[in-house]
């Protein structure tokens, strides 16, 4: 399957050829996109674990929790 008039590309001149993909150009507004989208995720999840965290730690500190454990050791 050939996707440009290019039959052979030894001794091809790309400059007389132009663009043989897609969106040529765009190269660094997609990188700047991609960088940022990756940010974004990466904020985004810190504030998802940081949540989970603090609800963790809040069970943990609970009065019954630690009572029910202190009970479990003492048992041992």
């Amino acid at each position: 399957m050939s996707t440009t008039q290019v039959e052979t590309w030894a001794g091809a001149d790309l400059s007389q050829i132009g663009p043989i993909y897609p969106m040529v150009g765009m190269e660094f507004i997609l990188f700047i996109v991609c960088v940022l989208f990756w940010l974004a995720f990466h904020f985004m999840q810190a504030g998802i674990e940081k949540k989970e965290m603090e609800a963790d730690e809040a069970a943990a500190k609970s009065p019954e929790r630690l009572a029910r454990v202190f009970a479990e050791e003492a048992a041992e």
